[in-house]
């Protein structure tokens, strides 16, 4: 049990008539691997009888794009910039709320708002990991993160991470001997990679009979590296392979955009580079794809890679812990050394291409229904924490499915 379980509560928190009442804060509601997982557990939550609640740090897109879902299955949106403000204004709201269960998505800073929660008497409070963090930091940095992982250790009851390396370059090398550590995998839901869409992907970007059209689903951040894809078309081209890239998400303004349309153009390739922004059907795009390459050089369980093997699509990806996790449990995954030479990924996207046209989407589906990244996992996982005590065969001193933990 966690040394936190007995702190002292404020009168009525935990009240079992009614929902389970969970906040949970995130940088901002977009269109990301986060946010889009956290939006398609919220209909199998309240389902279950859990109530959730979004605050969103972010001052450049407010309440966002997916706040609709929340506010759909009983939840409000509530943005709360990181200014002087913030704490007030999130200790307020937590006195109006008087959640169970407060979740954090933000690595080391959701020291800062859970230890607000522990001061406001929130029974369950909850440090998610979501990538591995290890990018070197300027001296300022180290010191927030050190001051803010203080925090994190005196205030969290669980601590989580989407794969082991979240844990381990996010929270601490020794995170297996802390009790409140597990890993707990992000659920994919099929239902939504297939839904349908409106686009036939080909016509849309004018690719020709033959021509390999690749996908890469991601922000513009230049951790994702979506600059890599003209060199790779080049390649490809060199090889004897036409091919056209797609990029799909989010801008950053234009700093990433403009950097890989510079590089179409310097390869020559700027008609056969293809970018369309955020898509709601990502799924239906995804069917459609001879391959799928996803460069970046930081994440923790990367969606870009499981969403397309849950489909059948074969995968590039840059050789990190996160996929190599994906790919120790499903097929589909080429991984390529992070500073590979493009000759060596347009060979991988020609091996990755070979898997596609040799598996079928159901046989895909199927196999992914049962594996450790099914929904229905995550969902057990996340209700033996949230409801522990309505859930007697899922206490924290027994390991939830589709969950790793420390040792008890």
């Amino acid at each position: 049990m966690s040394p936190f379980r007995n702190d002292p509560v404020l009168p009525g928190v935990y009240r079992p008539d009614r929902p389970c009442r969970v906040l949970r804060i995130v940088g901002e509601l977009n269109f990301g691997g986060t946010e889009m997982r956290t939006a398609e557990l919220l209909p199998r939550l309240a389902t279950a009888g859990v109530e959730v609640h979004l605050v969103t740090l972010s001052d450049r897109i407010g309440s966002g794009p997916l706040a609709e879902s929340v506010i759909r299955h009983g939840g409000l949106v509530t943005p709360i910039a990181l200014d002087a403000r913030f704490a007030p204004r999130l200790f307020g709201l937590l006195r109006r709320l008087r959640p169970d269960v407060v979740h954090v998505d933000c690595a080391n800073f959701s020291g800062v708002p859970l230890t607000l929660a522990r001061l406001g008497g929130v029974p369950v409070r909850v440090a998610h990991f979501r990538g591995d963090d290890n990018v070197r930091r300027s001296l300022r940095r180290r010191i927030s993160r050190w001051l803010c992982g203080r925090l994190l250790r005196a205030s969290a009851t669980d601590i989580l991470g989407v794969s082991p390396s979240a844990l381990t370059f996010g929270y601490d090398v020794a995170w297996q001997n802390d009790n409140r550590c597990r890993v707990v995998l992000n659920g994919l839901d099929l239902d939504r990679l297939w839904a349908p869409g409106r686009d036939d992907l080909r016509a849309l970007v004018g690719a020709e009979p033959g021509a390999l059209v690749c996908v890469s689903v991601g922000r513009a951040t230049p951790e994702k590296r979506r600059w890599l894809l003209p060199p790779i078309l080049a390649e490809l081209r060199s090889l004897g392979v036409p091919a056209h890239a797609v990029l799909v998400g989010p801008g950053d303004g234009a700093d990433d955009d403009a950097r890989v349309r510079a590089a179409a153009h310097a390869a020559g390739l700027a008609d056969r580079v293809h970018l369309i922004g955020p898509r709601d059907d990502v799924g239906h795009l995804l069917r459609q794809a001879d391959v799928v390459v996803h460069p970046s050089c930081l994440e923790g369980l990367p969606g870009g890679v499981l969403e397309p093997v849950a489909l059948g699509i074969g995968t590039v990806a840059a050789d990190l812990p996160g996929v190599r996790f994906i790919e120790a449990h499903l097929p589909g995954v080429t991984v390529v050394d992070t500073d590979a030479p493009p000759r060596v990924w347009a060979e991988a996207v020609r091996t990755a291409a070979a898997y596609t046209a040799t598996t079928t989407p159901q046989t895909a589906a199927a196999r992914f229904a049962g594996s450790v990244f099914a929904i229905d996992a995550a969902l057990a996982a996340h209700l033996a924490i949230y409801r522990p005590r309505d859930h007697p065969t899922a206490q924290r001193s027994r390991q939830p499915v589709g969950s790793e933990r420390g040792p008890r």
